[in-house]
């Protein structure tokens, strides 16, 4: 039965001069086929109704939240593969009513028996530079299932700095497709090395992001699309993140890996980090990690790994134990080129198919065992492409 905002809610056109108002979102994440979760934040504390449905549909369901500041609406029993709406409501003081703060639109994930899906992928673009911001305007043309960030989302990690550096130059896109989100060094705040990195994640990033809980949010996870599983890994320990969990061979998130790695039958796996493998960026190669990592890695038949860090553009030919490899190699793709200051390249490899110093996005394509990459720039001019069939 299709519930609707009785008179007792009236509904006001527009935003009266004294009411609730959004401060930022609302901002889509944690998506599966049958569920996701909206957030947002409110300039005071105040209650608030989202109404959704498959569309056009958009007041088939309501749901009621208590006043906070800071929401996180999660929606479940939703259908695969369905363009949902939504309409978010917020209180007009001084009156019986509410108005409509937001009206937007999501498609839930598809299940194995469609193995489609598209989605973007950068990193490394808390700065606020122009740069970043022409960027987000060209990604924010794009409609993609969904969008992976390589982390270094807030230079300072701040959540004063987020809305300024993550969240406001993404709002369009992070309200219709979700993100996922690897973390980064400073996301760890400046202190990441010292004890002074107790308890920063818990006060600047946590509390604001919603993760699938398939392992410990927020700093490693798995997720599901289509034909797909993608692993979001936390490698900053090996940077020196005092407070990263451990992904040496025996840690937990290690143990983690190897498993769901294992487990999974899905036609391709991705893998998502922060710190890379393979990189003759200015920051290079973590010898512990790579000893680490690869080897699990290729036992595990992993298709591609993202990786941020080093702002710059950089893929490698099919890669194993340091040589190029054709029939049993890995592919690893640094997106670090998403706003902050470029780096230039500090060494040759044989590994190393195309490098480029320069600001910029992926938009990627997965049609059953066939996927496409392309790259572009922040004036929109493709850089590269990739082409992998399995």
């Amino acid at each position: 039965m299709k519930i609707i905002l009785t008179a007792a809610l009236l509904v006001l056109a527009g935003a009266p001069a004294c009411a609730a108002r959004l401060e930022r979102g609302p901002y889509l994440e944690n998506m599966a086929k049958d569920m996701v979760t909206v957030r947002f934040r409110a300039d005071a504390a105040t209650p608030a109704w989202l109404s959704f449905g498959a569309a056009p549909d958009c007041e088939r369901f309501l749901t009621t939240v208590p006043a906070a500041k800071e929401q996180r609406i999660p929606l479940f029993g939703l259908m695969p593969d369905t363009t949902h709406c939504y309409r978010l409501y917020l209180p007009a003081d001084q009156s019986t009513g509410v108005y409509k703060a937001f009206e937007g639109r999501f498609t839930t994930f598809r299940d194995e028996d469609k193995p489609w899906f598209s989605f973007l992928a950068f990193g490394d673009s808390g700065s606020g530079s122009p740069e970043q911001m022409q960027l987000a305007a060209r990604m924010d043309k794009y409609n993609p299932d969904f969008v992976l960030h390589m982390g270094d989302m807030v230079e300072s990690g701040l959540d004063a700095d987020a809305d300024a550096q993550y969240f406001g130059p993404y709002a369009g896109l992070q309200a219709r497709a979700p993100f996922f989100q690897a973390l980064g060094n400073h996301d760890y705040g400046a202190g990441l090395r010292t004890g002074e990195g107790s308890g920063f994640l818990k006060a600047n990033y946590a509390p604001f992001h919603s993760v699938p809980l398939t392992g410990l949010p927020p700093h490693y996870y798995f997720f599901d699309v289509a034909n797909a599983r993608f692993f979001v890994l936390d490698t900053n320990a090996f940077f020196g993140a005092k407070f990263a969990p451990g992904l040496e061979p025996g840690s937990k998130q290690y143990k983690w890996l190897d498993h769901f790695l294992g487990k999974t039958e899905k036609t391709w796996k991705f893998v998502v980090i922060h710190e890379p493998l393979y990189s003759t960026g200015a920051h290079g190669i973590i010898e512990a990690e790579v000893k680490a990592l690869e080897p699990l890695f290729l036992k595990h038949k992993v298709d591609m790994v993202f990786q941020g860090h080093d702002h710059n553009y950089e893929r490698t030919m099919p890669v194993k134990e340091g040589v190029p490899d054709e029939a049993g190699g890995i592919i690893y793709v640094t997106l670090g080129g998403g706003g902050s200051t470029l780096y230039i390249q500090r060494r040759n490899e044989d590994w190393s198919e195309k490098f480029l110093p320069t600001y910029h996005f992926a938009y990627l394509e997965v049609r059953e065992k066939a996927l496409n990459m392309s790259v572009y720039n922040k004036d929109g001019e493709l850089l590269d492409t990739l082409a992998v069939q399995k």
